[in-house]
């Protein structure tokens, strides 16, 4: 068995139908889960005598018997008197030897695996210890701990989250969760899935939930994104030894703290800003249509639409001073309008880090919090909070 070492599990995203770009993502992962719940019926663990087979009264009355040690026992389930009643199909599995408790911590067990199908009225039991038996009353009171079956509750679903380094090559497609892949759409509402692959695993049904990324003086930006999975996962051995020629490894234009801006901070009286941090999300809602197909058909497990019902974007800028009354300007809240000017090193002799302007983000909102911090070895930062409902 070979780990995988990081550098040899490419991630690959692109909009359905169009070229995609390799993601350098610092770190990345992908999960998938289905809501599952067990079924249970009442008293579906309650062992109950009614009778033993091996009396040949016509009519179902409790008898009693001596067990004697590992000697099988044919056993009538049911209340006394009848009717019998079986196993209970909301059991998976009984194990052979599943302990079966009676009163006075007396115990039988079951002789064989039974997998219940509805007709299980009699089942075969064995004593370890001999000579003792159950009164009526005590052969209506055993139980014993089965293994119960599984429904879903809701489709498989899966999540893959990405840490990356923002360049000038994802930020204005898949990453843009308020663009438009094609921009002669209309009504202008992208719901385009993602497609792409993580290691050497495909998906063909992905949608973006969420982004964001921060942004400080002389550093670059680290952005995460994450993304719903829908479908199924297949996979491909041979991605993984054919990516090292792709467009990954060469040279990327990527925001730096040095020349991007911060602009609209003067509505609170930020003259100076040291950081800022981005975030969008989207509240996406699946439709399922109900299968038509057979059992293997994907209908039922992939949503015919995703739906975006709202997108929400937040912004938060830290700075050197705060207007005391931007949370007191009357019941609608003070607003404000930012702009993320995101650019790289702006180099004139080098063939990367010269692209200047590489994408800008706005949030035209109302101001929801604001802070103040000062420690001993620092200085007084103020921090804005601002937040807009998008769509």
């Amino acid at each position: 068995m070979n780990f995988i070492p990081y550098e040899n599990v490419p991630l690959h995203l692109a909009i359905d139908g169009q070229n995609g770009d390799f993601i350098f993502a610092e770190s990345a992962s992908i999960s998938v889960s289905q809501p599952l719940s067990e079924t249970r019926q009442v008293d579906d663990n309650i062992f109950q005598i009614c009778a033993y087979s091996s009396q040949t009264n016509p009519v179902l009355s409790y008898s009693p018997v001596t067990f004697n040690a590992n000697q099988n026992y044919s056993v009538i389930l049911g209340p006394t008197f009848g009717p019998p009643r079986p196993l209970a199909t909301s059991i998976f599995k009984i194990e052979k030897d599943t302990k079966i408790t009676f009163p006075g911590n007396r115990h039988l067990y079951f002789s064989d695996e039974i997998r219940p199908e509805g007709h299980n009225y009699v089942v075969d039991v064995y004593a370890k210890e001999g000579n003792w038996s159950l009164t009526q009353d005590e052969a209506q009171q055993g139980y014993f701990e089965p293994l119960y079956n599984y429904v879903a509750s809701g489709p498989p679903q899966g999540q893959l989250d990405v840490s990356f380094y923002v360049n000038a090559g994802n930020l204005p497609n898949f990453f843009n969760i308020t663009g438009l892949s094609n921009p002669l759409q209309y009504p202008p509402i992208d719901e385009t899935k993602i497609t792409g692959f993580f290691g050497d695993f495909i998906f063909n049904d992905a949608y973006l939930k969420s982004f964001n990324f921060s942004l400080s003086p002389n550093s670059i930006s680290q952005a995460s994104a994450s993304f719903i999975l829908f479908g199924e996962l297949e996979k491909d051995t041979s991605i993984s030894s054919t990516y090292f020629n792709s467009s990954l490894y060469q040279q990327q234009s990527v925001p730096h703290g040095q020349n991007s801006q911060i602009v609209g901070t003067s509505s609170f009286d930020m003259d100076h800003s040291i950081g800022f941090s981005y975030n969008i999300e989207v509240d996406l809602s699946p439709k399922y249509e109900m299968p038509a197909g057979d059992s293997s058909s994907l209908q039922g497990l992939v949503p015919s639409r995703v739906s975006k019902k709202s997108t929400n974007v937040s912004m938060s800028v830290q700075g050197n001073n705060l207007n005391p009354d931007i949370l007191s300007d009357g019941f609608n809240g003070k607003r404000a309008n930012l702009s993320a000017n995101l650019f790289d090193l702006s180099y004139n002799n080098f063939e990367d880090q010269n692209q200047n302007l590489l994408h800008s983000f706005q949030c035209d909102g109302v101001i929801t919090s604001q802070n103040l911090l000062v420690n001993s070895d620092g200085y007084l930062d103020g921090s804005v909070s601002v937040t807009q409902h998008l769509k």
